[in-house]
């Protein structure tokens, strides 16, 4: 008998999504791997091999952030990365409301949704354009489970 996860990561590797699949892990994690104030003024963008662009709220924190660089790669050599890129750019204040909403008990998406998230975007070229889409997507959903457990006591 095989297990679920040896199964998967060939597959992951042959339809070529395993970056956005470290993403994904990447983007889950991200508050546990960095704490305040660092989680709240960057944020992951996109991972290629083994280097990760990660944006940035403001230009002063971007200088500041290039100071903890090494810190940055060694909390995620876990997921491959081995290199570091800064860029300005907007931190998603919906992130930091799910996950928020997450730790406070609020449900969360499941793997049927996540799918359906991932197989809507799929298509899209634009990275930003599609991690827009997704999150919004992931709120909406999110929202929606809200107002139902909230009518539903």
């Amino acid at each position: 008998m095989k297990t679920a996860g040896s199964l998967l990561i060939p597959l992951i590797r042959e339809l070529g999504i395993e970056d956005g699949v470290r993403l994904a892990e990447i983007k889950k994690n991200w508050f546990d791997l960095f704490h305040e104030p660092l989680s709240h003024h960057m944020a992951p963008c996109t991972l290629s091999g083994v280097e990760i662009l990660l944006h940035v709220d403001s230009p002063v924190w971007l200088q500041e952030l290039n100071f903890y660089k090494d810190d940055i790669i060694k909390k995620l050599s876990p997921y491959g990365v081995q290199r570091v890129r800064f860029k300005l750019g907007r931190v998603s204040t919906t992130i930091k409301s799910e996950v928020r909403s997450q730790k406070s008990g609020v449900e969360q998406l499941t793997t049927d949704e996540l799918s359906f998230i991932d197989e809507t975007v799929s298509q899209i070229k634009d990275e930003e354009l599609r991690e827009a889409i997704r999150k919004a997507m992931q709120t909406s959903i999110l929202t929606g489970k809200d107002r139902n457990s909230s009518r539903n006591p």
